[in-house]
């Protein structure tokens, strides 16, 4: 039987391979190999996630650190309190004694501007229609960034005020106190920066004359790092940090651990950019931060082609109420 010889002519033929008998192998330039086939087949394998990733952004914990009051009226502008300060004396006396000392007292009313606040998502009428055809529920991506821009925005005032208002916030807060550390913490000890952190404590306690006991040190982030992953001696597994939450004023006096927290927000927060440290105690007398309204969503409105939905808020900024019950320190 006779065989049919057919060859066909393709460009850019390579030959890379000799065979027995005369014979050669080609590879043939821009004709699909293994390699691409293999690729293919998993390319049709591969499918959509059906989870949408968000962008990640800074965390909401600003209630972690100012105790909030929710009790005052939603109508309410401004946030009052009396404070009050007491003076008598006490002296022995005879039995007929007519000079009695007396107990005198001054009382202040303080007031704390609050301020109403608000945003706004929307949706167009031909979003609505095709929702409502295909029975499809409309995309609440738009309502949870409303939400988180009030939060960005009382975090914000949480923690610097708004001055342009008269609010105050939590790390430069007017009525505290604030000093210079004389620790370079770059080239510090472990002890030396412990003593740094445990003096602003001690500083508080003292001025207040012992009234105040800090329960709560901020630092900046990176200094938190830093004690964190510094041991506190060579030769040691002993790390800065976990010393120095057995060894504080705090613990030693009451037994109780202290609080250590960081805060991104802190750096560069004090005088010339410094960063800055922030001891106080923490409870809803000393402190507060008052959010008559939360953040909530109206009725929506037509406005143009659109279905807008207003939402709205109110907040003050943060009150220290007894000025000796915390202080700052700016570092080098």
């Amino acid at each position: 039987m006779k065989r049919n010889k057919i060859s066909i002519a393709l460009d850019h033929a390579i030959p890379c391979l000799a065979l027995d008998a005369g014979h050669t192998m080609q590879f043939i330039d821009g004709l699909p190999t293994t390699d691409d086939g293999l690729a293919f087949f998993i390319s049709q394998l591969a499918s959509l996630e059906t989870k949408i990733y968000e962008s990640k952004y800074t965390s909401i914990n600003f209630a972690e650190l100012v105790p909030i009051n929710t009790q005052v009226p939603e109508y309410a502008d401004n946030w009052d309190y009396i404070s009050y300060d007491a003076v008598t004396l006490g002296k022995f006396i005879g039995s007929s004694a007519d000079d009695l000392p007396k107990v005198s007292a001054s009382a202040n009313k303080t007031s704390v501007p609050i301020g109403y606040a608000g945003n706004a998502y929307d949706y167009s009428l031909d979003e609505l229609r095709k929702s409502q055809a295909m029975r499809m529920p409309i995309d609440n991506i738009k309502a949870k960034a409303a939400f988180r821009g009030s939060q960005e925005h009382t975090q914000r005032v949480a923690y610097f005020g708004d001055s342009d208002r008269g609010m105050t916030g939590l790390f430069n807060n007017p009525n505290l106190a604030v000093d210079n550390s004389t620790t370079n913490w770059a080239t510090a000890t472990g002890q030396e920066i412990v003593n740094d952190m445990n003096s602003l404590l001690i500083k508080v306690w003292i001025n207040s004359a012992n009234v105040h006991l800090p329960s709560m040190l901020v630092l900046d982030s990176n200094r938190y790092a830093t004690i964190t992953s510094r041991r506190m001696d060579s030769g040691t597994d002993t790390v800065i940090a976990e010393f120095f939450m057995k060894n504080n004023l705090f613990t030693t006096t009451t037994g109780q651990p202290i609080r250590l927290a960081p805060r991104l927000q802190l750096v560069g927060a004090g005088a010339g950019g410094k960063d800055r440290m922030m001891a106080y105690e923490l409870n809803d007398e000393n402190l507060s931060m008052c959010n008559p309204i939360p953040w909530r969503s109206l009725a929506p409105q037509t406005k143009g082609l659109n279905i807008e939905i207003p939402c709205e808020y109110k907040l003050s900024g943060v009150e220290f109420r007894y000025p000796f019950s915390g202080a700052y320190r700016d570092h080098v």
